[in-house]
């Protein structure tokens, strides 16, 4: 950090720990590159007309980045349990403050270092479902395409059965939820930039992260 920076820093009265460990920043943006990447898929698929195959082959192209979204998932999970303090699921979880945030109704992260001890446990929730999302967009992608690894266990075949179906629809159920969330994650993140002052958006890129004194 400059000189500069710590100067402003001491000015607002702010202090500034390293939180994000690197391979958890690398993390955050693979998955966060690969689940955009995989909205725009969906969303241009509603302009791209139906010659010379183009849905299909913007198909294939989902079906490929869900193979990055696989591999970004499957590591944060691993790193979730083996990564450093402010990486682990089990830092996520606070009972005890949602307890006392109902009772007090009063909002506190003086001492809430890493992710938003109020939020966490919507983050565990998240990756609950990008791990249905993995597995349902394998199995389409065997079923549709022979593409993956399930191929071996799943037949190729392009009609729809009950169970396709079901997967599919809460599939894209699911997308849609995960837009939403989203949208929430960026504006509660500008919210309480300028609510409270201090920067929170470079945290995933510098991984520090800043409270008041």
């Amino acid at each position: 950090m400059s000189l500069n920076n710590k100067e402003v820093i001491e000015e607002r009265h702010f202090v500034v720990k390293k939180v994000y460990d690197p391979v958890l920043r690398f993390l955050h943006w693979w998955n966060a590159l690969s689940i955009f990447s995989l909205m725009l898929t969906i969303w241009l698929k509603k302009f791209i007309r139906e010659y010379e195959n183009g849905k299909e082959i913007l198909y294939r192209y989902h079906t490929l980045i869900g193979y990055a979204l696989t591999a970004g998932i499957t590591l944060r999970i691993i790193w979730g349990f083996i990564g450093p303090e402010h990486a682990k699921f089990k830092n996520m979880i606070h009972i005890k403050s949602f307890i006392k945030l109902i009772q007090t109704r009063k909002y506190d992260d003086h001492d809430n270092w890493g992710h938003d001890k109020y939020a966490g446990l919507l983050y565990i929730i998240v990756y609950i479902l990008m791990v249905y999302q993995i597995f349902s967009g394998l199995y389409l992608a065997a079923k549709i395409f022979g593409m993956g690894p399930l191929t071996s266990y799943v037949p190729l075949l392009k009609e729809k059965t009950p169970l396709s179906s079901f997967l599919k629809d809460v599939h894209e159920i699911i997308f849609y939820i995960s837009m939403i969330f989203v949208l929430l994650h960026v504006f509660m993140i500008i919210f309480h930039e300028i609510k409270r002052k201090y920067p929170m958006a470079q945290s995933m890129f510098s991984g520090n992260q800043y409270r008041k004194k």
